[in-house]
């Protein structure tokens, strides 16, 4: 006995929400070393990764019964490739763009 999975609607309001606003979320963690050098602070790697994960799994959670195991699994995976290409790229023009004392 099996069950098949049927992706979520366009009416899905509440799940579509939790899935743009968790996205939009990991990709502002991933610009956070930029923000952190404006305000003149040496960025930090252990907080943004922190909550990047938390917000990955967290939003998963909420979102186990509108998608498959895969999908849930795909959506932390991207978010968490996401949320690191980011990272590496905004901490990389922070170090470059600051001279070095």
């Amino acid at each position: 006995m099996s069950t098949q999975h049927r992706p979520p609607s366009l009416d899905d309001l509440p799940g579509t929400l939790i899935f743009g606003f968790s996205w939009l979320l990991v990709m502002a963690i991933g610009l956070m070393p930029i923000v952190e050098a404006s305000l003149s602070r040496s960025p930090s790697v252990s907080m943004p990764t922190t909550i990047a994960f938390f917000v990955a799994v967290g939003s998963a959670v909420l979102l186990r019964r509108r998608y498959s195991w895969m999908g849930l699994v795909l959506h932390i995976f991207g978010q968490i490739a996401i949320w690191l290409s980011l990272f590496v790229m905004s901490l990389a023009i922070v170090l470059i763009a600051i001279p070095l004392e």
